[in-house]
């Protein structure tokens, strides 16, 4: 499934936009942090081998292990020679990462579908669901992955005086005026005549 081509026309062009999302830096950034929890790392660099590296969902769940104890309970490898089976127990740890990643605290809008992993189709989204987890094990206390997140927007209000704001006063031209004459009591029709 993951030689299948990505397109002609409209559907290249979109593919070509995601995969331009990737960044390399963040790559690096993320797979220290995962090696630095979890003592595995990928054998080389690059989106492919990133891709293969998580591709089967073990260093995902132990990942999720060494942030919350227990949270993440993976399928063992398989070694038969069913690659069906196989797959559906690689995406069946995705899975069982992502709901453990939603029950540690990242939102629903920062996560990814396992086929943006399994398959590869979009891992720029992989990277930022993973950058969102780790900061959220920041806020937790554990190795995070970025500074702390901010969590309080604290700002100066001071009750306006008169004076101080200028051009508080004045009406937005989109408003009208309040100046001159009005349409109101006017008429702008045939009044209706009531005859005896």
């Amino acid at each position: 499934m993951a030689n299948r081509p990505k397109g002609y026309g409209n559907s290249a062009e979109v593919a070509s936009k995601i995969d331009a999302k990737y960044s390399e830096e963040d790559e690096l950034e993320i797979v220290a942090w995962i090696s630095s929890l979890v003592q595995s790392s990928p054998a080389e660099k690059g989106k492919e081998a990133f891709q293969a590296w998580l591709k089967d969902g073990q260093v995902l769940c132990k990942l999720m292990n060494a942030l919350q104890v227990g949270s993440c309970k993976p399928n063992p490898p398989y070694t038969g020679k069913a690659p069906a089976i196989k797959q559906m127990k690689e995406m069946a740890n995705l899975g069982m990462f992502l709901n453990a990643a939603n029950e540690y605290g990242v939102k629903h809008e920062y996560q990814f579908q396992t086929v943006d992993l399994y398959e590869a189709e979009n891992l720029a989204r992989v990277q930022i669901g993973l950058i969102e987890l780790g900061r959220c094990a920041t806020k937790k206390g554990a190795p995070g992955l970025v500074p702390k997140e901010e969590t309080e927007n604290k700002r100066d209000s001071k009750p306006v005086t008169e004076g101080s704001s200028a051009g508080g006063s004045v009406i937005g031209l989109q408003m009208g005026t309040n100046k001159g004459p009005s349409q109101s009591g006017q008429n702008f029709g045939m009044e209706r005549k009531i005859r005896d």
